[in-house]
Protein backbone atom coordinates (compact mmCIF):
# COMPACT_ATOMS: atom_id res chain seq x y z
CA UNK A 1 0.00 0.00 0.00
CA UNK A 2 1.30 3.41 -0.86
CA UNK A 3 2.14 5.53 2.09
CA UNK A 4 -0.36 8.24 2.96
CA UNK A 5 -3.69 6.57 2.02
CA UNK A 6 -5.03 6.73 5.57
CA UNK A 7 -4.07 10.37 5.89
CA UNK A 8 -5.77 11.22 2.59
CA UNK A 9 -8.92 9.42 3.68
CA UNK A 10 -8.94 11.33 6.97
CA UNK A 11 -8.46 14.69 5.26
CA UNK A 12 -11.11 14.11 2.60
CA UNK A 13 -13.50 12.67 5.17
CA UNK A 14 -13.12 15.64 7.50
CA UNK A 15 -13.81 18.05 4.63
CA UNK A 16 -16.92 16.14 3.53
CA UNK A 17 -18.21 15.76 7.08
CA UNK A 18 -17.58 19.46 7.67
CA UNK A 19 -19.63 20.41 4.60
CA UNK A 20 -22.38 17.99 5.63
CA UNK A 21 -22.55 19.48 9.14
CA UNK A 22 -22.42 23.06 7.90
CA UNK A 23 -25.34 22.57 5.52
CA UNK A 24 -27.32 20.89 8.32
CA UNK A 25 -26.77 23.82 10.70
CA UNK A 26 -29.47 26.27 11.67
CA UNK A 27 -27.27 29.16 10.49
CA UNK A 28 -27.15 27.78 6.94
CA UNK A 29 -30.89 27.08 6.92
CA UNK A 30 -31.62 30.59 8.17
CA UNK A 31 -29.39 32.01 5.42
CA UNK A 32 -31.37 30.04 2.83
CA UNK A 33 -34.60 31.42 4.26
CA UNK A 34 -33.34 34.99 3.97
CA UNK A 35 -32.16 34.45 0.41
CA UNK A 36 -35.10 32.50 -1.03
CA UNK A 37 -37.95 33.04 1.43
CA UNK A 38 -39.59 30.62 3.83
CA UNK A 39 -41.70 28.89 1.17
CA UNK A 40 -38.83 27.80 -1.06
CA UNK A 41 -36.48 27.18 1.84
CA UNK A 42 -38.98 24.80 3.49
CA UNK A 43 -40.00 23.20 0.21
CA UNK A 44 -36.61 22.54 -1.33
CA UNK A 45 -33.90 22.57 1.35
CA UNK A 46 -34.24 18.98 2.55
CA UNK A 47 -34.48 17.57 -0.98
CA UNK A 48 -31.48 19.56 -2.25
CA UNK A 49 -29.52 18.69 0.90
CA UNK A 50 -30.09 14.97 0.32
CA UNK A 51 -29.31 15.27 -3.39
CA UNK A 52 -25.97 16.98 -2.83
CA UNK A 53 -25.13 14.48 -0.08
CA UNK A 54 -25.78 11.56 -2.42
CA UNK A 55 -23.61 13.10 -5.14
CA UNK A 56 -20.84 14.09 -2.75
CA UNK A 57 -20.62 10.77 -0.93
CA UNK A 58 -21.08 8.81 -4.15
CA UNK A 59 -18.05 10.56 -5.63
CA UNK A 60 -16.10 10.03 -2.39
CA UNK A 61 -16.85 6.28 -2.39
CA UNK A 62 -15.67 5.89 -5.99
CA UNK A 63 -12.48 7.75 -5.06
CA UNK A 64 -12.08 5.65 -1.90
CA UNK A 65 -12.44 2.31 -3.67
CA UNK A 66 -9.70 3.26 -6.16
CA UNK A 67 -7.11 3.90 -3.45
CA UNK A 68 -4.34 1.35 -2.92
CA UNK A 69 -5.11 -0.77 0.13
CA UNK A 70 -3.70 -3.49 2.35
CA UNK A 71 -5.53 -6.34 4.12
CA UNK A 72 -5.58 -6.53 7.91
CA UNK A 73 -7.58 -9.66 8.66
CA UNK A 74 -10.11 -12.04 7.16
CA UNK A 75 -12.86 -13.72 9.20
CA UNK A 76 -13.89 -17.06 7.73
CA UNK A 77 -17.25 -18.81 7.79
CA UNK A 78 -19.22 -19.50 9.89
CA UNK A 79 -18.06 -16.53 12.00
CA UNK A 80 -18.22 -14.23 8.98
CA UNK A 81 -21.93 -15.02 8.74
CA UNK A 82 -22.44 -13.50 12.18
CA UNK A 83 -20.71 -10.30 11.06
CA UNK A 84 -22.85 -10.12 7.94
CA UNK A 85 -25.94 -10.73 10.06
CA UNK A 86 -24.89 -7.77 12.22
CA UNK A 87 -24.61 -5.59 9.13
CA UNK A 88 -28.07 -6.69 7.98
CA UNK A 89 -29.47 -5.90 11.44
CA UNK A 90 -27.83 -2.46 11.30
CA UNK A 91 -29.40 -1.73 7.91
CA UNK A 92 -32.76 -2.97 9.18
CA UNK A 93 -32.54 -0.54 12.09
CA UNK A 94 -31.76 2.30 9.69
CA UNK A 95 -34.65 1.36 7.41
CA UNK A 96 -37.04 1.07 10.34
CA UNK A 97 -36.01 4.41 11.85
CA UNK A 98 -36.59 6.15 8.50
CA UNK A 99 -39.93 4.35 8.23
CA UNK A 100 -40.97 5.80 11.59
CA UNK A 101 -39.98 9.34 10.62
CA UNK A 102 -41.49 8.89 7.15
CA UNK A 103 -39.64 8.14 3.92
CA UNK A 104 -41.17 11.01 1.96
CA UNK A 105 -40.41 13.53 4.68
CA UNK A 106 -36.90 12.15 5.24
CA UNK A 107 -36.10 12.45 1.53
CA UNK A 108 -37.73 15.87 1.25
CA UNK A 109 -40.37 14.67 -1.20
CA UNK A 110 -43.36 15.63 0.92
CA UNK A 111 -42.02 19.18 1.19
CA UNK A 112 -41.51 19.37 -2.58
CA UNK A 113 -45.04 18.05 -3.15
CA UNK A 114 -46.49 20.73 -0.85
CA UNK A 115 -44.52 23.39 -2.70
CA UNK A 116 -45.88 22.18 -6.06
CA UNK A 117 -49.41 22.39 -4.63
CA UNK A 118 -48.87 26.08 -3.97
CA UNK A 119 -48.72 25.89 -0.17
CA UNK A 120 -45.94 26.81 2.24
CA UNK A 121 -44.50 23.53 3.57
CA UNK A 122 -43.66 23.38 7.28
CA UNK A 123 -39.94 23.25 8.09
CA UNK A 124 -38.39 19.84 8.62
CA UNK A 125 -37.79 18.64 12.20
CA UNK A 126 -34.91 20.28 14.05
CA UNK A 127 -32.83 17.09 13.81
CA UNK A 128 -33.25 13.41 13.01
CA UNK A 129 -34.77 12.41 16.31
CA UNK A 130 -38.20 10.95 17.08
CA UNK A 131 -40.93 12.57 14.96
CA UNK A 132 -43.67 14.68 16.48
CA UNK A 133 -47.29 13.68 16.78
CA UNK A 134 -49.96 16.16 15.72
CA UNK A 135 -50.42 17.10 19.36
CA UNK A 136 -46.72 18.04 19.61
CA UNK A 137 -45.66 14.97 21.59
CA UNK A 138 -42.58 12.95 20.61
CA UNK A 139 -43.48 9.73 18.83
CA UNK A 140 -41.39 7.14 20.69
CA UNK A 141 -41.96 3.98 18.66
CA UNK A 142 -39.91 1.35 16.83
CA UNK A 143 -36.12 1.57 17.24
CA UNK A 144 -36.45 4.93 19.01
CA UNK A 145 -37.57 2.93 22.06
CA UNK A 146 -34.17 1.19 22.22
CA UNK A 147 -31.67 3.90 21.26
CA UNK A 148 -31.94 7.65 20.75
CA UNK A 149 -30.01 7.53 17.48
CA UNK A 150 -31.13 4.53 15.39
CA UNK A 151 -30.24 6.47 12.25
CA UNK A 152 -26.57 6.99 13.22
CA UNK A 153 -25.82 3.77 15.09
CA UNK A 154 -26.15 1.61 11.92
CA UNK A 155 -23.23 3.51 10.36
CA UNK A 156 -20.96 2.15 13.09
CA UNK A 157 -22.35 -1.36 12.80
CA UNK A 158 -21.94 -1.60 9.02
CA UNK A 159 -18.41 -0.16 8.97
CA UNK A 160 -16.96 -2.31 11.75
CA UNK A 161 -18.53 -5.66 10.81
CA UNK A 162 -16.84 -6.32 7.47
CA UNK A 163 -15.33 -9.85 7.52
CA UNK A 164 -12.52 -8.63 5.25
CA UNK A 165 -10.96 -5.66 7.03
CA UNK A 166 -8.33 -3.53 5.32
CA UNK A 167 -6.30 -0.50 6.36
CA UNK A 168 -8.53 1.84 4.35
CA UNK A 169 -11.76 0.36 5.69
CA UNK A 170 -10.43 0.56 9.25
CA UNK A 171 -9.59 4.23 8.71
CA UNK A 172 -13.08 4.83 7.34
CA UNK A 173 -14.65 2.93 10.24
CA UNK A 174 -12.80 5.05 12.81
CA UNK A 175 -13.63 8.30 11.02
CA UNK A 176 -17.26 7.33 10.41
CA UNK A 177 -17.76 6.25 14.02
CA UNK A 178 -16.35 9.51 15.36
CA UNK A 179 -18.60 11.50 13.05
CA UNK A 180 -21.67 9.43 13.97
CA UNK A 181 -21.07 10.02 17.68
CA UNK A 182 -20.17 13.71 17.38
CA UNK A 183 -23.11 14.26 15.00
CA UNK A 184 -25.45 12.58 17.46
CA UNK A 185 -24.20 14.80 20.28
CA UNK A 186 -24.83 17.85 18.10
CA UNK A 187 -28.34 16.60 17.33
CA UNK A 188 -28.96 16.14 21.05
CA UNK A 189 -28.27 19.82 21.68
CA UNK A 190 -30.67 20.95 18.96
CA UNK A 191 -33.38 18.53 20.03
CA UNK A 192 -33.09 19.56 23.66
CA UNK A 193 -33.40 23.22 22.67
CA UNK A 194 -36.38 22.49 20.42
CA UNK A 195 -38.35 20.15 22.70
CA UNK A 196 -37.15 21.06 26.20
CA UNK A 197 -38.26 18.88 29.10
CA UNK A 198 -40.01 16.45 26.81
CA UNK A 199 -36.70 15.50 25.20
CA UNK A 200 -34.93 15.53 28.58
CA UNK A 201 -37.41 12.89 29.77
CA UNK A 202 -36.69 10.87 26.64
CA UNK A 203 -32.97 11.06 27.38
CA UNK A 204 -33.62 9.59 30.81
CA UNK A 205 -35.69 6.72 29.40
CA UNK A 206 -33.58 5.66 26.38
CA UNK A 207 -29.78 5.29 26.10
CA UNK A 208 -27.73 7.56 23.87
CA UNK A 209 -26.31 5.02 21.41
CA UNK A 210 -25.89 1.46 22.69
CA UNK A 211 -29.38 -0.13 22.51
CA UNK A 212 -31.08 -1.29 25.67
CA UNK A 213 -32.62 -4.76 25.83
CA UNK A 214 -35.94 -3.64 27.29
CA UNK A 215 -37.72 -1.04 25.15
CA UNK A 216 -38.96 2.16 26.72
CA UNK A 217 -42.72 2.38 27.07
CA UNK A 218 -44.12 4.73 24.39
CA UNK A 219 -46.32 7.66 25.42
CA UNK A 220 -50.07 7.00 25.11
CA UNK A 221 -50.26 9.11 21.95
CA UNK A 222 -47.60 6.88 20.32
CA UNK A 223 -49.21 3.57 21.15
CA UNK A 224 -50.90 3.04 17.81
CA UNK A 225 -49.94 1.38 14.51
CA UNK A 226 -46.97 2.97 12.79
CA UNK A 227 -47.25 4.67 9.46
CA UNK A 228 -44.77 5.79 6.86
CA UNK A 229 -45.62 9.45 7.21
Amino acid sequence: MKRGSSGRIMRVGLVLFGIHSLLASRQCKDAARRLFGARYRNGLYRFVYNLQSAIMYGWAMIWFLRLPDQPLYHVKAPWSWLLRLGQVASLWMLWHSVRVTGFARFLGLSQVAALKQGTTPPPEPEAQGPPLERDGQLRIVGPFRYTRHPDNLPIIGVLWLFPNMTVNWLTLAILGSIYAIVGSLHEEQRLRQAYGQQYADYQQAVPFMLPQLKPAAPPPSSARPQGAG
